[in-house]
């Protein structure tokens, strides 16, 4: 039975999906059901390289996208070719790793291949009967829990070309019957619902251009499902069943990588300095709750809270037992009262945070770019569970060397060629900020032109006693020793 929440000065049903979705089980797309809460019961606490990692599957390809997960299953996707020929969708048993399919198709639409542009960065979303995964191509692919293709489309004539620095990083949302879209670039932008049997087109909104990479994400109220997003200057609200537009706040600054997250009435907003156009206090004032309150006939979206200090960067926020969690660039947590914004506390991470956190089970896990994850007990005071690695600090070290040497190595083979590998990066081989902003020192150019090269965490999934973290080729598999637990 769905919860019901009611809400002071006005009754109203307010969740994010439906129980076949939400189950213990089931990790069904990005950030989970769009809020990264997990119902897991019990969750690894503890691990390191020797202790608790069940298995590790490497996976053909590249991939930025989190794992889903659908009872025995884990879904990954990710890209091969120089140009993003090839797009591929892989399934893994749980128990063990093993690769159970993996299935290629041809992309409609090739892409510039380098650590700073988008690989197979949407994440997919799967539900009881398949998995929906799309590509920044604008392919979207359905198949059966068992690897068998659906349907395909794409979304090329739609789109025409990408427009955005970084490429396409949105992932799909979903409702029962719609796979839900948002293409935000320099190009035609919209929102779009998908038939999930048919692959057909159910309704299109056009939007404002605009670069943004956010997700949006789905909410129910009044028995009312609506698509939320915040994307490039704004909080926008749809009805799911029609794409009509119900209600929007303007004036927001910075807020184009996180995406929106959604607590009973609240929406929680993160937003990141904006380069193009620096204003820190609005890019703070950004990091915000706004308050969705249904009408009878109208919805109106106001402003909770602002932050005095947050500038999130790529982790998204959270909200879970009366706090929200944000993450700056340099790996600095804010803890906030959900309620009043008041800051409880704020910490420096071990890591950079590129992958949103995770709450389960009294905890919040946060996963480190470079494979140290945190984990703190909610509430308002810093409490410290425990500090885990993936890879020792030596050998995180090492691949990292090794993949930037890699990486150099390729792009002076490039060079000497003729090609210039700065092409659709966001240098643009002109000492220039990431989106074409102010100009950069040379050290801070080259970090970040080979930032994400290597050993890169992109997203976590939590169910019933597993953790499922994902590189950009490999996945792995967090499991308490002592524990046989989860679905074969």
């Amino acid at each position: 039975m769905t919860a019901l929440l009611i809400f002071a000065g006005f009754s109203t049903v307010f969740c994010l999906a439906q129980d076949s979705i939400n189950s213990s089980e089931n990790w069904p797309g990005f950030r989970g059901t769009g809020n990264s809460v997990s119902n897991a019961n019990t969750a690894p606490i503890e691990w390191s390289p020797n202790r608790n990692i069940a298995w590790k599957a490497n996976t053909p390809g590249y991939g930025q996208s989190s794992p889903v997960v659908w009872n025995n299953q884990v879904f990954v996707t990710s890209i091969e070719g120089a140009s993003k020929e090839n797009l591929l969708v892989h399934a893994l048993g749980i128990s063990n790793g093993t690769i159970g399919w993996s299935r290629t198709f041809t992309s409609s639409q090739k892409g510039r291949n380098n650590p700073m542009m988008s690989r197979a960065a949407p994440t997919p979303v799967v539900d009881e009967k398949a998995i929906y995964a799309f590509f920044e191509s604008g392919d979207l692919i359905a198949l059966s829990h068992s690897g068998e293709t659906l349907w395909k489309t794409s979304l090329a004539s739609e789109t025409n070309e990408l427009k955005n620095n970084h490429g396409l990083g949105c992932s799909p949302a979903q409702t029962s019957n719609f796979v839900i879209l948002l293409i935000d670039h320099a190009g035609p932008s919209f929102m779009m619902a998908i038939n999930k049997k048919t692959g057909e087109k159910v309704w299109k909104t056009t939007r404002a251009s605009r670069s943004s990479w956010t997700s949006p994400t789905i909410a129910t109220i009044k028995n009312r499902e609506v698509v939320v997003a915040s994307s490039s200057g704004s909080l926008d609200v749809y009805d799911a069943a029609t794409g009509k537009s119900i209600s929007t706040y303007g004036g927001l600054t910075g807020n184009t990588i996180p995406s929106p997250c959604v607590v009973d009435d609240k929406i929680l907003i993160g937003s990141g300095e904006n380069r193009m156009n620096q204003n820190l206090a609005a890019s703070r004032e950004s990091n915000c709750c706004i308050t969705l309150k249904p009408d009878n006939s109208e919805h109106s979206l106001t402003a909770t809270w602002k932050s005095k200090k947050v500038i999130s960067h790529h982790a998204s926020p959270i909200g879970y037992k009366d706090h929200a969690y944000f993450i700056d660039k340099t790996g600095i947590l804010y803890c906030l009262n959900i309620h009043n914004g008041e800051e409880r506390y704020s910490m420096r991470l071990p890591n950079q945070q590129w992958a949103t956190p995770v709450a389960a089970a009294n905890n919040i896990y946060l996963f480190g770019k470079e494979g140290v994850t945190t984990v703190i007990e909610a509430g308002p005071e810093w409490k410290l569970v425990s500090t885990n690695r993936i890879w020792s600090e030596d050998t995180a070290a090492q691949r990292q060397e090794a993949s930037r040497k890699a990486a150099k190595a390729e792009d002076e083979k490039r060079s000497s060629s003729g090609e210039n590998p700065s092409r659709g990066n966001p240098t643009g081989g002109r000492s220039r900020g990431p989106g074409g902003g102010p100009p950069l020192p040379a050290a801070e150019l080259e970090a970040t032109r080979y930032s994400a090269v290597g050993d890169v965490i992109y997203g976590a999934a939590i169910v019933n006693n597993a953790i499922f973290i994902r590189s950009g080729n490999e996945v792995f598999c967090i499991r308490n020793a002592n524990i046989s637990g989860v679905k074969k």
